[in-house]
């Protein structure tokens, strides 16, 4: 079985009809989903309004998810945490037929992207993609992991099921040398120049690997946007 990481361009929400919603709402966080299936959805959200958006919670949340019941967790700022549990004749990601694949949580969600995690048997990978790439072009892979590669079953089951972005060896060696020996510190407890006598390459070497990690990184994270 294989775990994936897309990103997906956030207009694809207009087809599972959740494009509206962010009018108002910076981005939603799905956390968790307690039971899915194709029209019912238990789940603990993190949802983020615009500033000075956020008035009359209740009725805001009513008129954007239309949730059967609702129960607010906290409330911070122009951010919330509530369970919510929705019903939806359509389904809640249509486009997808039903099979042997299921999403990994979490999942996030703004009016520009959609980063969503699936796992599914081998054999199925290639029919989420060639179904994906009806509706969009642009999608982008940030991760696989083959389930069999993960040692220790709370892997296969909680946050560490999500693929890593997809260093090469030598970044991910430079990486976490330098996290070892402090250089992401403030101060640095070590500099480029002693990382590069360390693996025999120049401080500037040192320097383009870890900003293609810290590219990387960042991608994987909050997806790819174009300027």
């Amino acid at each position: 079985m294989k775990v994936i990481r897309l990103q997906i361009p956030g207009n694809l929400l207009k087809l599972v009809g959740f494009a509206e919603m962010f009018e108002e709402i910076r981005s939603v966080e799905i956390l968790k989903a307690f039971q899915y299936d194709q029209n019912q959805f238990f789940s603990l959200q993190k949802i983020r309004f615009k500033p000075d958006t956020m008035k009359d919670i209740s009725n805001e949340i009513k008129n954007k998810f239309n949730p059967k019941n609702i129960q607010i967790l906290d409330i911070k700022r122009d951010e919330i945490l509530c369970i919510m549990y929705q019903n939806k004749a359509s389904g809640f990601f249509p486009i997808i037929d039903s099979g042997p694949w299921a999403f990994i949580f979490p999942i996030y969600a703004s009016r520009e992207v959609l980063l969503v995690n699936f796992i599914s048997h081998d054999d199925y990978v290639a029919n989420l993609f060639e179904t994906l790439a009806k509706f969009t072009e642009s999608y982008d892979i940030l991760g696989i992991s083959n389930v069999k590669d993960v040692k220790k079953i709370e892997d296969i089951i909680g946050k560490y099921s999500i693929p890593f972005p997809e260093f090469t060896k030598k970044q991910r060696e430079i990486a976490q040398y330098a996290t070892e020996k402090g250089f992401f510190e403030t101060p640095k407890h070590i500099s480029a120049t002693q990382i590069g006598d360390n693996f025999n390459i120049s401080a500037s070497a040192v320097n383009k690997h870890l900003r293609k990690v810290r590219r990387k990184a960042m991608e994987y994270f909050f997806g790819k946007y174009k300027i």
